[in-house]
């Protein structure tokens, strides 16, 4: 099929129903964004009510009429669209409407998202498993670190919010232990300087890989003493990122050991491909963010060299994939990318 000349013609925001996909509880994403053209659709789900009310609201009829094939100049208009509003909610706005298109795309080429991307992507993508709500000073958490440990993942990530040195230090090393290799570290933004300078040479490499936003703010400011200082703390960051001039700035400058960003958060498929760009240059490993797993999948299969393990977040994803008629999940700690056109998931709708 000739796709040159198609544009969307439709943008529309559904709720997700309740009687196909379960009962939805407090947090729970409810809708999809629904890009068409040529009598198919492309869908992304599920999305938040905020971001859906922009697409519904304002995005999606700036999107009718343009290009298919376009992704770049779509995301330039939709971002100009947006104006002073373009970061944060916006970026994530934009990224679920990118993500439709895209699947749109491979509905109408009848092409997985992945072959669109590259001509040769990968057929599986190593995953690495975060659980970030297990408690690690409770009695049940070496059972739950060694069993999420022994399903095969690349690694695995746990919280580690603010408190005493010693015992945070502590809890690394139980959780590097019951997992029998090291471990990430998520501070979920609860740390200060003052405690992140403290506990870095007590993270011994072979305990932690890195920690995850140990800041409240992801700046040069706030990252690039914790390089350079005595002690240097191994970092991770990228999810809370909206422009990429910040993130050129801060690959360059703070040289983290894994950067973390999400692909719908970030703006989308489209934007994304930029930002792996940006930590090739600065050479930087990228470990997609799982809020989006989907696209990330056929992101991380189209640039495998680019791209590391993508998170699998085991509380929260299979939550998330009732709103699919079939689950894509990782097996002995890989995903098989989906060989269906688009991004190769059905939406119950």
């Amino acid at each position: 099929m000739d796709l040159a000349d198609a544009v969307i013609e439709r943008v529309r925001v559904e709720r997700l129903d309740e009687s196909v996909s379960g009962p939805f509880v407090a947090g729970d994403s409810q809708f999809a964004v629904i890009a068409e053209a040529r009598g198919m659709s492309g869908v992304f789900a599920p999305v938040d009510e905020l971001p859906a009310v922009l697409v519904a609201a304002r995005l999606g009829q700036g999107a009718v009429g343009e290009l298919v094939t376009d992704h770049e100049g779509l995301l330039c208009r939709l971002l100009a669209g947006l104006g002073q509003h373009a970061a944060g909610l916006g970026r994530w706005a934009v990224g679920a409407l990118d993500c439709a298109v895209w699947d749109l795309h491979g509905c109408l080429a009848d092409r997985p998202v992945a072959a669109l991307l590259s001509e040769r992507p990968a057929r599986l993508v190593p995953a690495y498993a975060s659980w970030l709500s297990v408690d690690l000073s409770s009695v049940s958490a070496a059972e739950s670190v060694a069993a999420t440990a022994g399903e095969g993942f690349a690694f695995t990530k746990w919280g580690l919010r603010s408190g005493p040195v010693h015992e945070l230090a502590v809890r690394a090393e139980r959780a590097s232990s019951w997992a029998g290799h090291s471990v990430v570290v998520d501070a979920l933004g609860t740390w200060n300087h003052v405690l992140a300078e403290e506990l870095a040479p007590l993270l011994a490499p072979e305990t932690v890989r890195w920690v995850e936003d140990p800041l409240p703010r992801t700046d040069r400011a706030a990252y690039e003493g914790l390089r350079t200082g005595a002690g240097s703390l191994r970092l991770g960051f990228g999810e809370r990122l909206s422009h990429v001039e910040d993130v050129v700035e801060l690959l360059e400058h703070c040289r983290p050991d894994a950067f973390t960003f999400d692909v719908m958060w970030c703006g989308g498929i489209t934007e994304a491909r930029g930002w792996l760009d940006a930590a090739r240059r600065a050479a930087v490993p990228v470990h997609l963010h799982g809020r989006s797993f989907v696209p990330a999948v056929h992101l991380a299969a189209a640039f495998p060299d680019m791209t590391d393990a993508v998170e699998y977040q085991v509380e929260w994803e299979p939550r998330r994939q009732r709103a699919l008629r079939e689950a894509l999940l990782p097996e002995t700690g890989r995903v098989v990318l989906p060989d269906r056109p688009g991004l190769g998931v059905e939406v119950r709708r």
